[in-house]
């Protein structure tokens, strides 16, 4: 869940500065709206992952930290209704990359990534030992489960180019141990390229 984490707060974060630099620039807008629109697909897959497989498992087990997990959920739903706003504007921005609408977006993500800050950290210190306490290997196998099958088979490379990007060696060999075979092969020769072309049209 770590490096998820990373995709998440590295993508969402430089989505607002991405969105004003397009300003203006059509075609540029057009690639970086299919882009914005995958990222938050990819929080929302994992905020719903959490809120069907993990809230609800382990909330009966650590009855003192109900607290702690109705702010998780309520920051799961801040985040959903800023991410709606952002997403009415994308539907529409691309043909005319309208500066306005940019920076509207931008600073909606801002919050977006503020608030995520707060939610991931907390997360990571407070939820995640929690889980390894109170979850079987098979329950947290359902949550990668959930992750990887809501993404498009056409995609599943370039995300995983997204989620070892700033994997360590050691995190790098842990993850890909949970990647077929011959997806593993097929990132080598064809998705290390791909995404690396599609990062490169975004960033720069």
């Amino acid at each position: 869940m770590l490096l998820i984490h990373r995709v998440v707060r590295r993508e969402i974060g430089q989505l607002p500065d991405q969105l004003r630099a397009a300003a203006g620039d059509p075609a540029r807008a057009a690639r970086l709206t299919t882009h914005a629109n995958e990222m938050l697909d990819f929080l929302h897959t994992h905020h719903t992952g959490e809120d069907e497989l993990l809230w609800p498992v382990l909330r009966p087990r650590v009855e003192l930290e109900s607290e702690l997990i109705d702010r998780m959920e309520a920051q799961h739903h801040q985040i959903a209704a800023a991410v709606a706003d952002v997403r009415r504007d994308l539907a529409t921005w691309s043909p005319t990359a309208d500066a306005d609408v940019a920076e509207r977006m931008a600073s909606r993500l801002e919050g977006v990534h503020g608030v995520l800050i707060e939610h991931l950290a907390e997360e990571e210190s407070r939820i995640l030992p929690l889980v390894s306490t109170h979850f079987s290997e098979e329950e947290w196998g359902q949550l990668g489960k959930h992750g990887f099958g809501a993404i498009p088979g056409k995609r599943r490379l370039v995300i995983l180019g997204h989620i070892l990007e700033e994997a360590d060696e050691a995190e790098r060999k842990q993850f890909l141990k949970l990647v077929p075979p011959p997806a593993r092969v097929a990132y080598r020769l064809i998705g290390r390229r791909q995404h690396a072309k599609e990062t490169g049209a975004i960033r720069n």
